[in-house]
């Protein structure tokens, strides 16, 4: 059964179970990790290296499809074999608007027009673009965004007009069928949810759509790219962004790395970290790819990959310059940009006819390709060859995104540490000097190998995930600071495991990742936690003094214990008491 058919289950949101992840202690031991996984599960089992390292392994199978609670049992047993670092289970999971899962994308285009800003370029306007495409001009072999190419893991590509003359149709790939051609079929398997057909072509248009319409549209409408000059790879990942396919998404960032990319920009996001897609982000990185992210949409923190300090994390404001509603904020987000209400091309199949068109959209998977453009702009402006020869690839990315940081138009009324460092100015981020050794830092990529605690399972993966529940009052204050001072979150985690504030570390670093994944793939079961830890606003010292024994324990706790122990591993099992 291949991943395509694993994905095709009518309405069910699940977690879909896609293999193992596997870091070995020593380099260059494949067979060895063969003989494990042989001994452990039989011979139907595929084990790939991955990686730069030649430690990492991504073991998939043939047929058998685990249960949630059989892959964590069998990751555990995987973690117990002599020279297994880590173990990991990989899932396809729900994404990162799944409490918005009634609203259709056409629901969301109709909510923008009630309040329809109808110059189709103002999104373009708010963030500088014209003035930084003045620069590139008038030389018309070198169009904003000339020789860089951005690699798209979305739905696949239409032949809309707005897109198909910078498409790069033969350097694609569709990694839900193993073959050369990314196309948007428009549709999916019997049974499969699809939101938002077209969603890689509205990703696209908003890149290297020429200036105005290339066509005459129903909407009378035309749009415009940030990087009309570049070209785009379309990597076909998924049938819809409902469910993704976390092992898709790896592939497709290495094979962009692969193959000539030069930017990513991912309008994908899953509420459940993953080391399989951190190693992709950190092959793609070290290769010089600077790497877009949407931060998510009706989600309580910022999803993956976009969290990674390797990422650049958008999220999304409107034409007044507020934050939209829906956008997910936090810490981890590095900048924000127009995401509501934001022209777009879109291909739809009614009747077996296909209609093109443009319109306005909604969500952060708008305001994402918008700033990946304004990467190929910086790009293409200073020559990326050039970059390369004076800094070395792997710290453009670093680079990047400094600058991208340090040029956005801040704004004094916004929560302070939730919105990044304000809206992008693409005319600022052209015109920014370039470092040197003299007059600024550069940022040593190895630094962020030394800090992945976000996707430990740690106590820092569960501070990211209720970072709005137990840090929103003290915005002012360092987010390291605050995970070690604020013994909120600690505490109850403690009581949660059955375990002492001491010896919680331990408990996460057995348990960790597995609590974590329940949290982010169980909206009830975080909103459980959520709720008891929201109800100690009001007296931070309550859980830092309380015992086990006494009888204000929040109920929550107990709630949230026995949802868990429906359907857990047995070492989890135990561990939970």
């Amino acid at each position: 059964m291949d991943i395509s058919d694993r994905l095709n289950n009518p309405n069910d949101l699940s977690p879909k179970f896609e293999g193992f992840f596997l870091e070995m202690a020593m380099p260059g031991q494949k067979q060895r990790v063969q003989e494990i996984v042989t001994e452990a599960f039989g011979l139907d089992w595929n084990v790939e290296e991955i990686g730069d390292n030649l430690t990492e392994f991504e073991v998939t199978l043939n047929k058998e499809v685990l249960s949630v609670k059989d892959a964590w049992d069998k990751s555990y047993n995987l973690r117990s074999q002599p020279g297994v670092v880590d173990a990991q289970p990989l899932f396809a999971v729900p994404l990162s608007d799944r409490q918005d899962f009634n609203l259709e994308p056409e629901v969301v285009m109709e909510r923008s027009i009630d309040n329809l800003n109808t110059d189709v370029e103002w999104s373009l306007k708010q963030m500088r673009v014209f003035e930084a495409w003045s620069r590139f001009f008038p030389d018309p072999n070198r169009p904003p965004g000339h020789g860089i190419i951005i690699g798209l893991p979305d739905t696949g590509y239409t032949q809309h007009p707005e897109i198909i003359t910078n498409i790069l149709v033969k350097k694609g790939y569709d990694f839900l069928k193993n073959d050369k051609d990314a196309k948007d079929e428009l549709e999916a398997p019997s049974g499969v949810l699809l939101p938002a057909p077209s969603h890689g072509t509205y990703t696209s248009s908003l890149m290297s759509s020429p200036r105005g319409a290339q066509r005459n549209y129903p909407s009378g409408k035309g749009m415009t790219g940030v990087a009309p000059g570049a070209k785009i790879i379309p990597l076909r990942v998924c049938y819809s962004v409902i469910l993704l396919s976390v092992v898709n998404l790896a592939k497709a960032i290495e094979y962009a790395a692969d193959n000539g990319a030069h930017v990513l920009s991912i309008s994908l996001g899953s509420g459940l970290f993953n080391k399989r897609l951190r190693s992709a982000i950190t092959y793609a990185q070290k290769r010089g790819l600077i790497i877009v992210a949407a931060a998510g949409n009706f989600v309580p923190y910022v999803v993956w990959p976009a969290a990674y300090e390797e990422v650049i994390a958008v999220t999304g404001c409107d034409v007044q310059r507020e934050i939209w509603k829906g956008s997910a904020r936090g810490q981890q987000v590095d900048v924000t940009a127009p995401c509501d209400g934001v022209w777009c091309a879109k291909t739809k199949k009614k009747n077996g006819e296909i209609e093109y068109d443009v319109e306005p959209g909604t969500g952060t998977s708008l305001c994402t390709p918008q700033v990946a453009g304004i990467a190929a702009l910086w790009l293409s402006y200073h020559g990326r060859d050039q970059l390369i020869q004076r800094y070395g690839a792997e710290k453009i990315p670093f680079i990047f995104n400094q600058i991208l940081r340090d040029s956005c138009e801040q704004f004094p009324t916004w929560k302070p540490n939730k919105f990044g460092a304000g809206i992008v100015n693409a005319e600022k981020v052209l015109a920014a000097p370039l470092p040197d050794d003299i007059t600024r830092s550069i940022i040593a990529p190895a630094q962020v190998e030394q800090h992945p605690a976000i996707d430990s399972g740690k106590l820092d993966t569960f501070a990211h995930l209720f970072e709005e529940q137990v840090f929103d009052s003290q915005e002012e204050t360092n987010f390291m600071e605050v995970v070690e001072d604020n013994k909120k979150l600690q505490a109850s985690l403690a009581e949660l495991l059955q375990t002492t504030e001491t010896q919680l570390p331990q408990r996460l670093k057995e348990v960790g990742q597995e609590l974590a994944f329940y949290f982010a793939t169980n909206p009830e079961l975080y909103q459980q936690l959520a709720e008891a830890l929201k109800s100690e606003k009001s007296d931070p010292n309550q859980l830092k003094t309380r015992t086990l024994t006494e009888s204000s324990k929040p109920n929550n706790l107990d709630s949230v214990r026995e949802m868990l122990l429906q359907n857990v591993s047995e070492v989890f099992k135990t561990k939970l008491g």
